[in-house]
């Protein structure tokens, strides 16, 4: 029986996945550096230390981690991103139905702390997570379980009692490495192996239908 549910952010609640990729891009472009799609869509849901050992490769010299971030960030300080704009369109009906359910809700997701908490902020939905965990708190990135099984340890619960609502193949992994149950949103954009999850859905609303089955 599922009792918690756990939400990946990135490309499930909100859809940054295209945004990010398209920052990036432009960054490199006013580097001076060219990549091809094939080189950028290895960056698009990786785990955390992947996508820096990417960006090295791309930028094919040698780069601090802590200047190319302050890099980044002066370029995008007066352009930051409306999350409000990108936030999954059935997410919120999902959540209220999920409470009124009495289902445990969290969100693990490989993303900052601070960033995490700035998408909730901005859509509104901090209040329905019960745990809401950040990458950045483990040793072990996505595909590695750790994150997963630390929330369910985390809610109280069995990791055979969570369902994982995940996008990328990475998180996908970690999801079942955990012994959980994964739902894929589906993205065909990214190039995406989805093979490995228990199932798939279009929308996030399908998530009240599986649980009601």
């Amino acid at each position: 029986m599922i009792k918690a549910v756990i939400f990946d952010m990135d490309g499930v609640i909100v859809d940054t996945e295209p945004v990010y990729y398209e920052r990036l891009h432009e960054f490199f472009k006013y580097n001076n550096i060219h990549p091809e799609i094939e080189e950028l869509n290895k960056i698009v849901g990786s785990s955390s230390v992947d996508t820096w050992d990417a960006i090295q490769q791309i930028w094919g010299k040698e780069l601090d981690k802590n200047q190319y971030e302050a890099a980044y960030d002066e370029f995008y300080k007066d352009m930051p991103i409306d999350f409000r704009k990108i936030v999954d369109q059935d997410i919120t009906f999902v959540l209220d139905w999920l409470t009124k359910e009495n289902y445990k809700i969290a969100l693990a997701s490989s993303s900052s702390h601070s960033n995490i908490l700035e998408v909730l902020e901005q859509c509104n939905l901090k209040h329905y997570f019960h745990s809401i965990l950040s990458g950045e708190m483990f040793k072990q990135s996505k595909p590695h379980p750790e994150i997963y099984l630390k929330t369910a340890e985390t809610l109280e619960v069995q990791p055979d009692e969570c369902l994982v609502i995940e996008d990328s193949t990475y998180g996908i992994r970690a999801g079942k490495a955990a012994g959980m149950y994964v739902l894929a949103k589906e993205d065909n954009r990214f190039n995406f192996n989805q093979g490995l999850a228990d199932g798939k859905i279009q929308r996030l609303n399908q998530i009240i239908t599986e649980l009601k089955n």
